[in-house]
């Protein structure tokens, strides 16, 4: 079962730490987000592999955009 890793809030994708095949466990961090110059850590809300990566730095994301897939 994939599990979806979507954004918080509208953000630019300031670093993405994953790609597919990676394996991560639950708290790791997937991306990190810049929103009026805070830094927020996108993470691994459970164990899995990474399936798809979505986005890539540098790109804006609104609330709800889907950033990494696990499975």
């Amino acid at each position: 079962m994939s599990t979806e890793v979507a954004s918080d809030l509208v953000a630019n994708v300031a670093k993405v730490l994953v790609s597919v095949g990676d394996a991560v466990s639950a708290g790791d961090e997937l991306a990190l987000l810049e929103s009026m110059k805070m830094e927020i850590p996108v993470l691994a809300e459970e164990d899995g592999t990474v399936t798809d990566v979505r986005v890539q730095e540098g790109d804006v994301v609104q609330e709800g955009d889907v950033l990494v897939v696990l499975d």
